[in-house]
């Protein structure tokens, strides 16, 4: 996905090449990327070329930021709109009880609103070090997260990808507030976002490839 990103499209062979593994072996990895949602492909029935999905725009990020996790660039790419959308604002930061809010399974269970299964606080808490620890956000307070104007300007090469994962973010906020979405959930399924993923793209796949 790294290779891949941002908009390189390669056959089978081109990609067994440029990792040095056997065709038949990268066939196989191929095949199972596409049907997780990671890549698309041309459509055509030989020789096909082969292209990242948002969801594998998405991943490579991940990877190009030293291996951070997913949950982690959903939150990173919140406060990066949030600088985004009032640039002059040097005390621009990015409310962390807003994402708890969407994707925190017990941050609002007394009105029955909350997003109902994702994340618990302490993941939530975890994704945020990671992202501490790497210095692409810092607390300003005990609830807000700030990004450095020097990190913004790198971060502005993934802007395409970054919009497109919020605007994925607030329709999974939706699904999550579906209450026949949220029948099919029970108190011992491990969900997280990766998951939503899988399901949604399925769902939608005979839409978007042949």
């Amino acid at each position: 996905m790294e290779m891949m990103h941002p908009d390189m499209r390669f056959t089978v062979s081109q990609i067994a090449f440029r990792v040095s593994k056997p065709h038949a072996y990268t066939k196989k990895i191929v095949l199972q990327m596409h049907s997780d949602g990671y890549l698309f492909h041309d459509g055509k029935k030989y020789n096909r070329t082969y292209f990242l999905s948002d969801t594998g725009r998405w991943f490579a990020i991940c990877v190009k930021l030293d291996y951070i996790s997913f949950q982690s660039l959903c939150i990173l790419s919140q406060t990066y709109h949030k600088v985004k959308r009032d640039p002059n604002n040097k005390a621009s930061c990015y409310m962390i009880s807003k994402f708890r809010d969407i994707f925190d399974k017990s941050y609002d269970d007394e009105d029955g609103t909350c997003a109902s299964a994702v994340y618990t606080s302490r993941n939530i808490s975890q994704s945020i070090r990671m992202l501490t620890d790497r210095n692409l956000l810092y607390w300003a307070n005990e609830d807000f997260v700030k990004m450095s104007p020097g990190v913004f300007d790198r971060l502005q090469k993934h802007d395409k990808d970054f919009a497109s994962l919020m605007l994925w973010q607030d329709k999974i906020f939706e699904t999550c507030r579906n209450e026949q979405f949220k029948a099919v959930m029970t108190s011992t399924e491990k969900k997280n976002l990766f998951s939503f993923i899988v399901q949604i793209n399925r769902n939608e796949r005979s839409t978007l490839t042949s």
